[in-house]
């Protein structure tokens, strides 16, 4: 992966972008936001590339900013997202120029502050999130592999603990018995429901995750290691938890992990804690109503306008090229339709020619 980042010059920044594209169809606008402390804040786009109505409602919405001052690259999100009460993230916040010229090829529009290390990208889909402008630099089967693992981390760190509850509480059929025997030899001390035990952990783990943050990186990994593993021992031996639940508990941290956007995967810890509940009132039926809200409020999500869904709703079969696999780059002859570019063409008959040669 490239080692070059963006620092807290605005001018340092798109530099670097420029580095990647040095196009004259690269545009600049500059806007000063903030009543005591102006900001200055820039947008980039690819002037042929993307759709100018996306950039006028941009334009918009940060001229609309009336705030003393702007601080981080978050604030700006908050001001200018579509849907602030959703968990999913509707922009991206990237520091690497890479990412962000690989976005602004594809047809999206950057928003860079100065006094900020981060470049704002929007318009995004689900599907944006998960993935990255290293997939582009590995073969196209270890990307597809790679990308599969990352959506299927995405249902097993949302529905791991509240199966785990459904089925201890209401579905105990469906496991097998010899499997339904050790679950129940090792939950016979426990004195807590399912619903309990799981929130206990998963509020432990949070908490580790947090600190780990927050500490010097060489005491960070300390705790997350002496956190997991001393913890979880323990609060077994005790009797609080269960071998099961700790088990649960790691493999939703570690799917948690795999998702390449920070964003994205707090949201997903966060809707993790309401599926539990669901799961804890209804067993299983609770989970398939909590699937069907998240599906539906995916597909009701705009990102500046363009459906969040797309390309699996609005379907656009061209783009399944680069969402759940990842096809060889030279198949790619077009930007992705989602975010609405004015230009399609993306590369030229690069395979037929060579093979003609």
């Amino acid at each position: 992966s490239a080692h070059l980042g963006f620092i807290e010059s605005a001018s340092q920044n798109i530099a670097l972008i420029r580095r990647y594209i040095p196009s004259r169809e690269l545009k600049i606008k500059q806007f000063k936001i903030g009543t005591r402390g102006e900001v200055p804040v820039s947008l980039l786009y690819l002037a042929d590339v993307v759709n100018p109505q996306l950039i006028r409602e941009l334009e918009n919405r940060i001229k609309l900013i009336d705030v003393d001052t702007v601080i981080t690259t978050g604030e700006i999100e908050g001001f200018i997202e579509d849907n602030p009460y959703t968990p999913f993230p509707q922009f991206t916040v990237t520091e690497r120029p890479d990412t962000t010229a690989s976005h602004l090829l594809q047809g999206r529009a950057a928003v860079i502050i100065d006094r900020a290390p981060g470049a704002l990208v929007g318009p995004m889909n689900f599907v944006a999130f998960f993935q990255t402008v290293d997939d582009y630099s590995v073969r196209w089967t270890t990307a597809t592999f790679v990308r599969l693992l990352r959506f299927v981390a995405f249902f097993i760190a949302i529905f791991t603990p509240s199966l785990y509850i459904a089925m201890i509480s209401f579905h105990y059929e469906v496991i097998p018995l010899q499997l339904l025997l050790s679950v129940g030899e090792s939950r016979e001390r426990v004195p807590f429901p399912p619903i309990i035990e799981a929130f206990i952990m998963e509020i432990v783990l949070e908490m580790l995750r947090e600190a780990g943050v927050r500490l010097p990186s060489p005491i960070g990994q300390t705790i997350g290691i002496v956190g997991g593993i001393v913890i979880g021992q323990a609060a077994v031996q005790a009797g609080i938890v269960s071998n099961i639940m700790v088990i649960v508990v790691a493999i939703t941290a570690i799917s948690s992990f795999i998702i390449p956007s920070i964003e994205m995967a707090a949201g997903i810890r966060l809707i993790r804690f309401p599926m539990m509940l669901m799961a804890f009132a209804f067993g299983m039926v609770g989970i398939i109503i909590g699937m069907m809200i998240i599906i539906i409020h995916l597909l009701t999500l705009e990102s500046l306008g363009n459906p969040y869904g797309s390309p699996i709703s609005p379907l656009r079969i061209s783009d399944m090229k680069d969402t759940l696999v990842r096809l060889p780059v030279w198949l790619m002859k077009k930007r992705p339709l989602s975010v609405g570019p004015r230009q399609l063409r993306r590369q030229g008959a690069t395979r037929k020619r060579r093979n003609d040669e």
